[in-house]
């Protein structure tokens, strides 16, 4: 379900609009303050509708004033004839539509199902996520992709890097309808890498009963894909460097070179800049692997990933086992709350743990533990003391605001705090009056 976010100090005109977004589905957050409102934009809603002026500012100069994925939600300002020129300007400044008031309620609930229904289309062709860090990961991929450029993909064991990395293969004019090879630079013995990367000759060692094409020959006019690339040794980095450098190379046991031009597409979970501090890998190989870098970050970072990445897998954990899966709210925050420090590989195990022990296909949070929640491993009920401790705060601070009505000032006195230091503590646990 899409969220709207509405920014109405109008007791009148916000109930209204509430009660009619609601008819249609949609769930509403309403703020009567900018104050309150900048508490829940931190959440990123489906769209926002914005009166222009309200008791603690102009919105459409505060507009001005937000981060870039904030900006970019579809924003739709309400205006009176006298600040007509105000909700120009947020327009201007990436602003979706405005309103004059008196407006037709049916028109503007069209024009944010609308904006919506696209976000929806667009969330259907993400590859990599739907979160603003992954829609920039993508976007800067898919940019890339008809450029002869090598590509360093960052990030935690599990984010999809090796996703993305297929992502700019096929997204390639040039080398999408050749071959991808990936190889994981960790999982080859030392000893056999010069061989596995270059390919040899028949009798070139004990063994080589027939000629072998090795990576790179294998890869030629398409995208050669190194994961795990801080684990290569000090030798082999010199090699493959100076094969880059001379787009060609020598198998073992041949006196003529093979060449072979690629794309080439590295992967890392490691600091390499700490790595080259400490002469572990080579600055000019890094130089030349990372003319364009990018970071994905990890799953717990990106909750709206979780929803969406779930989405998916359930999907295809229907046809891979023929049968309904049914997925309740309560499961998914379940998910939501958990650290996933293995990324999308931990989630999607653990969702086909979860369909194979649930009752009828039913994931819920009070019919599925599995073996990860009886040792503790991804149980969001034991988590370090810090994150209870913020609990803990967070829920007495609801209360008192609730006893007090919303009041920021008598709340700050029954807690004892300043109203500056509590208005901290609200944004930084995402409370709003």
């Amino acid at each position: 379900m899409k969220s709207i976010l509405l920014i109405e100090d109008d007791a009148i005109i916000g109930e209204s609009l509430m009660q009619r977004f609601e008819i249609e589905g949609m769930h509403v957050t309403w703020c009567r303050r900018l104050a309150e409102a900048t508490l829940a934009l931190e959440r990123l809603p489906g769209a926002v509708v914005s009166d222009v002026r309200l008791p603690d500012g102009i919105a459409t100069q505060w507009f001005t004033q937000l981060s870039v994925e904030q900006k970019s939600l579809p924003w739709f300002f309400l205006t009176g004839y006298g600040s007509v020129g105000e909700a120009i300007e947020a327009i201007r400044a990436g602003a979706r539509e405005y309103l004059t008031k008196p407006f037709d309620i049916e028109a503007l609930v069209g024009l944010v199902q609308r904006a919506l229904h696209q976000q929806i289309q667009e969330d259907d062709e993400a590859v990599l996520g739907v979160s603003p860090a992954m829609r920039r990961a993508e976007a800067t991929i898919r940019k890339v992709a008809s450029q002869k450029v090598s590509v360093l993909l960052t990030g935690e064991s599990g984010v999809g890097k090796e996703v993305a990395a297929r992502l700019l293969h096929d997204s390639s004019p040039a080398h999408g309808a050749a071959e991808f090879v990936a190889v994981n630079c960790a999982a080859i013995p030392e000893s056999m890498m010069e061989a596995e990367f270059f390919g040899y000759e028949k009798g070139a060692f004990t063994g080589a009963v027939r000629a072998h094409k090795g990576y790179l020959e294998r890869a030629n006019k398409g995208t050669l894909f190194l994961d795990e690339l801080g684990e290569l040794p000090a030798a082999m980095q010199a090699k493959l460097l100076r094969a880059l450098q001379e787009k060609c190379f020598f198998r073992l046991g041949s006196e003529r070179t093979t060449q072979s031009e690629f794309r080439i597409v590295a992967a890392t979970n490691r600091d390499l800049h700490a790595e080259m501090n400490a002469g572990r890998f080579r600055e000019d190989l890094f130089y030349r692997l990372a003319v364009i870098k990018v970071d994905l970050p990890p799953l717990r970072e990106r909750p709206e990933d979780i929803r969406w990445l779930t989405e998916k897998l359930i999907a295809q954990l229907v046809v891979e086992q023929s049968r309904p899966i049914a997925m309740s709210e309560a499961f998914l925050r379940d998910l939501i709350a958990r650290q996933w420090k293995g990324n999308a590989r931990e989630l999607r195990s653990y969702l086909e743990e979860s369909v194979i022990l649930s009752e009828a296909g039913i994931l819920d949070v009070d019919t599925v533990v599995t073996a990860q929640d009886a040792d503790g491993t991804a149980s969001p009920n034991l988590s370090p003391l810090n994150k209870v401790l913020e609990g803990a705060e967070r829920a007495y601070i609801q209360r008192v605001l609730e006893h007090c009505d919303g009041s920021v000032g008598k709340s700050a006195n029954v807690l004892g705090i300043s109203r500056k230091t509590l208005w901290e503590k609200m944004k930084r646990l995402e409370l709003s009056v």
